[in-house]
């Protein structure tokens, strides 16, 4: 029986009596499924308890355990001589000493889902030894996710010799009685209504963990949350700072900057004159009578004179010769000196617009080049379109296959290879885009496309050529006078 000190519940008991019989008469190895906190570990110490007359080796297995040191924990407690190499595995270890056996062997394994695939053949292979005449028995504690793993990866035939035990949730009764139990024994009295720890209890999922938990939380209430330092929304304030600090500098340095200054023109004086009063004046050689009003002073605004505005004319007084004349003589009436006043910004004025532009002359070479150039255009634009507008040598075939040796970018390499293929009968050269592409032969099925190709391969020494129906071949342009016959010739 269960030691005194043990505390298990009836369906625990009931199934810690199916454990022990499957210990003493079974023949497979025992799986106890369990999800985190369901009495796993609880179970395996109470059914190493009971059995007494067997030699027991009771483990569990860490987190990241080499087999090593897993079989140096088992072999320890089965074996009397401590002499032996846990780098063997378990079944020849233990053959060595079955002899010297007085009892049957039963290993119990906890947290197995942590134990190396390995040792899990080692356990399968050990199930099919005797100790004293009875077959060797192993349980192993394991969660539901690891068992159901571990039965799509084991073969069909090792499927029977693993026998799964699921540990079912505890009844509400159960739990109820735990935690009175766990309550009493803790001998503090709390003031937690009983409907309330019954609503708490149904919420659960049914495992001693849980129960233990709300007992623990009745007696002591919630632990204190750890203070957490809020550096993620300290970080996150700090940045929004510095971008608003950084657009108001923006914002002054940008207010603080000078508005740039507008060019302001300037105001001279002129005294203006018309062509036909200057004429009668140098004509008949007085001062004309109207100079109040001809020459009257008015506002105009000086630009510098643009370039165009003088090489125009000049250029135009070259087609025209009288337009030339005409236009000289228009600027040297302007140019003809009228009386001034004393004022020294009309004297400015004056010298300013008396200003002269040479004509200017074209040279005959520039025309020369301009009409080379536009020659070389055209020459250019008539080989483009003749390029465009090559004829192709004829239409590709729509049924059947062809072999395609080679695809090559360069016209030079394209001839080369043609020589080589000079002795080589129905050969076409088409075009792909920028990709000359040699095609050979014509044949009704892709066998014997393929034999054709063996046979051409093994002729000429190519690589192996690849097989293309006509079909997938239509949109290449099969181009004239690139045949092997010409080529060679």
């Amino acid at each position: 029986m269960v030691a005194t000190e043990e505390l298990l519940l009836p369906s625990q008991e009931a199934l810690l009596q199916r454990l022990q019989h499957l210990a003493c008469y079974g023949q497979q190895l025992v799986l106890l499924q369990g999800q985190l906190g369901a009495g796993k570990t609880r179970l395996l110490t109470a059914l190493a308890n009971v059995l007494d007359e067997h030699n027991l080796a009771l483990v569990s297995c860490p987190q990241h355990a080499d087999a090593a040191e897993i079989r140096r924990k088992l072999l320890i407690q089965l074996l009397p001589d401590p002499l032996f190499d846990d780098e063997q595995p378990l079944a020849d270890t233990l053959l060595r000493y079955l002899g010297e056996m007085r009892k049957p062997i039963h290993i119990l394994i906890d947290d197995a889902d942590n134990m190396p695939l390995m040792l899990w053949a080692e356990c399968l292979l050990l199930t099919q030894l005797q100790a004293r005449g009875e077959a060797i028995t192993l349980t192993c504690s394991v969660s539901p996710e690891f068992a159901e793993q571990l039965q799509l990866q084991l073969p069909k035939a090792q499927k029977q010799q693993v026998l799964p035990v699921k540990l079912e949730p505890l009844s509400l009764a159960e739990r109820e009685g735990l935690y009175q139990t766990l309550l009493t024994r803790s001998a503090v009295h709390t003031f937690t209504p009983r409907a309330i720890v019954v609503k708490q209890l149904e919420r659960q999922q049914g495992t001693p963990a849980e129960v233990l938990a709300l007992l623990e939380l009745a007696l002591n209430g919630e632990p204190p949350r750890p203070r957490v330092f809020p550096w993620k929304t300290l970080l996150i304030s700090s940045l929004a700072v510095l971008s608003c600090l950084a657009l108001f500098c923006w914002y002054l340095l940008r207010s603080t900057e000078p508005l740039p200054e507008l060019t302001k023109s300037a105001l001279v004086l002129e005294h203006r004159t018309s062509p036909l009063s200057q004429f009668a004046e140098r004509w008949l050689d007085i001062e004309p009578a109207s100079k109040d009003l001809s020459s009257a002073p008015v506002y105009i605004r000086l630009e510098q004179p643009r370039s165009q505005d003088i090489v125009a004319p000049a250029i135009d007084s070259q087609q025209d010769p009288k337009l030339a004349q005409k236009t000289e003589h228009q600027a040297d009436s302007q140019s003809i000196p009228v009386q001034e006043t004393g004022s020294e910004l009309l004297s400015d004025a004056k010298a300013a617009l008396d200003v002269k532009t040479a004509p200017v002359t074209q040279k005959p070479q520039v025309k020369e080049a301009a009409s080379s150039s536009m020659n070389n255009e055209a020459q250019e634009t008539q080989a483009q379109s003749e390029l465009e507008q090559e004829p192709s040598a004829g239409v590709l075939p729509t049924q059947g296959y062809t072999l395609q040796l080679v695809s090559l970018k360069r016209e030079s390499s394209l001839t080369a290879f043609m020589i080589k293929l000079k002795k080589v009968k129905n050969v076409r050269v088409a075009k792909h885009k920028d990709w000359w592409v040699v095609l050979v032969g014509e044949y009704a099925s892709k066998q014997e496309a393929i034999e054709a190709g063996k046979v051409l391969q093994l002729s000429l020494d190519l690589p192996q050529p690849l097989i293309k129906s006509w079909q997938s071949l239509q949109h290449y342009r099969l181009q004239a006078g690139l045949s092997n016959s010409e080529i060679s010739s």
